[in-house]
């Protein structure tokens, strides 16, 4: 395919080389590891696929990566967040206890607190968001590489170098904790005396572990699903839906995209939740969301390694003894 760079679009509009490539560019990052892939390799991807020198195009790939990266980081946050209250409540439903409507935020450290104004708890989402607005605000991503986060001052005392969008929410972690005020106590169960156990009769013992195989047996490697953007092996259900046993990445992801819009597998309640239909199912299994959906079609990807020329052994002429 090669981009037509005559056709002008009017003033102020993007042309259609850059529309082609911006949707091109979309379905690269959808399909692609965004904390190890970088915007040259995808640059040259774009390039490769399109026929064309895209240097006069780099602040536009530049510019859609980089919104792409902090929505993706955005919405990952929000969405552990969210698990994480989920958790929270199937953990006091369990226990017994009725959760109030709009139940509690969560409750900050010292420093977080002091950081976000003095507030004592705040929804864990409200936290992420004011955060990045202050990230933005300052100018603190690295101006080399917008997954970095340069900390100043302020953020030094919630953080610890390297910080990244990937990983600011796991160091978060430690600054938002669980509302525990409505937990109930009545419902745990009493921890049972040493001295009951011992006048029980036979201590119980745990079952030994299985010994791992030794280094050699036919025990099966951990699979890997095939990343970057060469061709991959396709296996089981997933290579039946492809009708092929090899295939780039970026092709699944976007035949399987191709299915769930024209089937709509969309939730209707939300657009980020996929639901599985009886092609699909045989792959994906519920609950999948557009997020997650990566991660599981990964279980059916395998690299194809590198295949070593065959070296022919070296045969010795045999040699006739004197008669």
């Amino acid at each position: 395919m090669m981009l037509d760079a005559s056709a002008a679009a009017p003033a102020g509009e993007p042309d259609s080389d850059e529309r082609r490539i911006v949707a091109r560019l979309a379905e690269i990052l959808e399909a692609s590891d965004l904390e190890n892939t970088t915007g040259k390799s995808i640059r040259k991807q774009l390039q490769k696929e399109l026929g064309k020198d895209l240097s006069a195009y780099k602040p536009l790939i530049k510019s859609e990566i980089e919104k792409y990266l902090q929505g993706e980081a955005l919405r990952q946050s929000q969405e552990s967040a969210l698990l994480h209250v989920t958790q929270s409540q199937s953990v006091a439903g369990s226990s017994g206890v009725t959760k109030p409507k709009g139940g509690y935020g969560s409750l900050l450290s010292p420093e977080l607190s002091a950081f976000m104004g003095g507030a004592h708890e705040m929804a864990r989402t409200q936290v992420v968001k004011k955060l990045w607005e202050y990230i933005k605000a300052n100018g603190l991503q690295n101006a080399q590489d917008k997954r970095k986060i340069d900390l100043d001052g302020k953020l030094a005392t919630l953080f610890k170098p390297p910080l990244t969008m990937f990983n600011m929410n796991k160091q978060l972690s430690r600054h938002c904790k669980t509302d525990d005020r409505r937990k109930s106590t009545s419902s745990s169960k009493p921890k049972k005396s040493k001295a009951a156990v011992k006048s029980g009769g036979v201590k119980k013992t745990k079952p030994k572990k299985k010994a791992k195989k030794e280094a050699g047996g036919d025990g099966e490697k951990k699979r890997r699903g095939g990343g970057g953007f060469g061709v991959c092996r396709v296996l089981g259900p997933l290579a039946s839906f492809m009708g092929t046993t090899e295939a780039k990445r970026t092709d699944i992801v976007k035949k399987v995209w191709a299915h769930i819009k024209e089937h709509n597998c969309k939730d209707p309640n939300d657009g980020r939740n996929i639901i599985p239909d009886g092609t699909l199912g045989t792959f994906l299994t519920a609950p999948v969301t557009m997020f997650t959906m990566q991660k599981q079609l990964s279980a059916y990807l395998e690299k194809i390694p590198n295949k070593k020329p065959k070296v022919e052994p070296k045969v010795e002429p045999k040699v006739e003894s004197a008669s």
